[in-house]
C-alpha cells in the first residue's frame, strides 16, 4: 500500500508560476509538529526551497481540514457494508 500523500499548490520563487505537487503527508505533520524545514519543489525552474511561514501555516490548514480515518475503523466500515448487502 502506498504512503498517503496530499496534493499542494506551491508558487515559484523565479517566476511565480503556480504548479500543483505532491508529499507524503507523514513527511508534513512531522515537521511541522518538530519544526523541521519542508522543502518545496517547484517543477518550472526545478527548484527547490524551504517553507516559509506563510507556506507551512497553509500546509497546516490543508492538513487541518482533512478527514483521516485510521485503517481498522476504514475496514469495519467495509464490513458493515458488506454485511448490509442482500
Amino acid at each position: 500500500m502506498s504512503e498517503p500523500m496530499l496534493k499542494i499548490s506551491v508558487t515559484c520563487p523565479d517566476c511565480a508560476l503556480q504548479s500543483v505537487s505532491e508529499m507524503p503527508i507523514a513527511l508534513i505533520a512531522n515537521a511541522l509538529l518538530t519544526g523541521k524545514a519542508i522543502r518545496l519543489h517547484s517543477v518550472c525552474h526545478d527548484q527547490y526551497w524551504t517553507a516559509t511561514f506563510t507556506e507551512r501555516e497553509q500546509l497546516r490548514k490543508s492538513l487541518a481540514a482533512l478527514k483521516l480515518e485510521p485503517h481498522s475503523h476504514r475496514g469495519q466500515a467495509h464490513a458493515k457494508q458488506f454485511q448490509a448487502a442482500p
